[in-house]
């Protein structure tokens, strides 16, 4: 065997212990030999731990480098939208059409907007900013129990000291008038003047600062632009708003006798609607004084309002004026009468009849006097007050007609040269 063991059975103790001296001494050698080399190399050697740190810093350094640039470029970006931003919110506030620069105004202090584009607003922030235009009506009658509750309405604020544009037929016949804003104060109100033509009338409040909405140009209105109405509904539910879309222009509408050119909204109309706003949904521009609906049992969402060009100018000059100009006019009053007839039915005929007569009026210098109650003009039979009117308007001033009014049990014709209406009457 290796390392010394002989074959044989004897042992040499002393030869064994040599050779293992040997080979020890020879591995020791070797050993020594090889060292300082592997002890070189582990000097210039870097543990693994240090390796991966080190790439890691360096990668972080990338990254951070690269962060930096793109937050600068980020912050650049985000102060230019801020200064664009800031320009816009600028010229929107400059062209608001809350009565400001964007706006025109009548001599009476009527606002006409000029905008058509859209608002900065969101649909929801520009329907809650109408609502603050937007008043509920409540109408007291005297009767021989003193002054009752008699009906309700809606009108809209057409001026930030106190004027409010409303329906006639709304104010008709009021002894006194209470208003309510949105936020739930009241005031009386006084008519400022009224216009059964249009069926258009102004009433005041004293107050000041009140926000109020600004008129648009109703010619430029198209079906299927979409607008949204506020009104006192039903008389209980003050500044409801519904929603909808034009659904016609320049319908011909008969109302009480009395032919109008009028707004078709499909935005749902209720009694205690008159007199409230439709608005642009774009902008919140009022295009129309809501005035009538349909009270057909089979017709659903038919509503009409006056468009606001229409609106502007009557009641711009009922504010400054007291009257319309620019109309013929006889220069009296008068009460709706019934006359009874009979045929084939039992039924009544509904008639004006003259209540008071102006001094040195057509109607005076014609020699109408107070009871006669007017049958026709110029053949036409008028239906009551509201037709009268109607026909009295498709004549120039300086026309003369003829008046067939009934004088006790006589019919009389009488010779009338119409002139310009100043005063809100027939």
């Amino acid at each position: 065997m290796e390392y010394g063991f002989n074959e044989g059975p004897e042992t040499n103790t002393e030869q064994m212990s040599n050779r293992i001296g040997e080979q020890y001494l020879s591995r020791a050698a070797e050993s020594s030999e090889q060292a300082p080399a592997a002890k070189t190399k582990h000097e210039r050697s870097w543990p693994a731990s240090a390796v991966v740190i080190t790439s890691l810093l360096a990668v972080l350094l990338v990254f951070s480098l690269v962060g930096a640039a793109l937050f600068g470029a980020r912050i650049s970006k985000l102060e230019n939208a801020a200064n664009d931003s800031a320009e816009k919110t600028a010229d929107g506030d400059a062209n608001s059409s809350s009565g400001s620069s964007g706006t025109t105004a009548f001599p009476s202090g009527v606002s006409f907007t000029s905008s058509t584009s859209a608002a900065n607003d969101s649909e929801t922030e520009i329907i809650q900013k109408s609502m603050k235009t937007v008043v509920s009506i409540d109408i007291m009658e005297q009767t021989s129990y003193g002054s009752t509750p008699s009906s309700s309405g809606s009108g809209v604020i057409i001026s930030e000291d106190g004027y409010i544009a409303t329906c006639a037929h709304v104010v008709s016949g009021a002894s006194k008038i209470y208003v309510y804003l949105n936020d739930g104060t009241s005031y009386e109100a006084e008519i400022v003047s009224s216009d059964s033509v249009s069926d258009l009338a102004v009433i005041k409040v004293d107050a000041t600062d009140l926000p109020y909405a600004a008129f648009a140009d109703s010619g430029s209105l198209q079906i299927g632009e979409k607008v949204f109405a506020i009104g006192n509904m039903l008389g209980q539910l003050s500044n409801s708003c519904t929603r909808g879309c034009i659904s016609g222009i320049d319908r011909s509408v008969s109302i009480d006798g009395n032919r109008m050119t009028l707004l078709q909204t499909d935005a749902a109309v209720n009694h205690g609607n008159s007199g409230g706003g439709l608005f642009r949904l774009s902008d919140g521009a009022l295009v129309g004084i809501v005035n009538a609906k349909s009270d057909a049992s089979n017709v659903e969402n038919l509503g009409f309002a006056i468009p606001s060009s229409d609106a502007a100018k009557v009641v711009s000059e009922l504010i400054e004026f007291g009257f319309v100009t620019g109309r013929p006019y006889l220069g009296i009053a008068t009460r709706d009468v019934s006359l009874g007839g009979y045929g084939i039915y039992y039924s009544y005929y509904i008639y004006p009849k003259v209540t008071d007569i102006e001094a040195d009026s057509p109607a005076e210098k014609a020699g109408f006097k107070v009871g006669d109650i007017i049958l026709d003009i110029d053949g036409e039979s008028v239906n009551g007050g509201n037709s009268l009117a109607s026909i009295l308007y498709t004549h120039a001033i300086g026309d003369t007609v003829t008046v067939t009014v009934l004088r006790g049990n006589s019919n009389v014709e009488l010779q009338v040269t119409l002139a310009e209406r100043t005063a809100d009457k027939n």
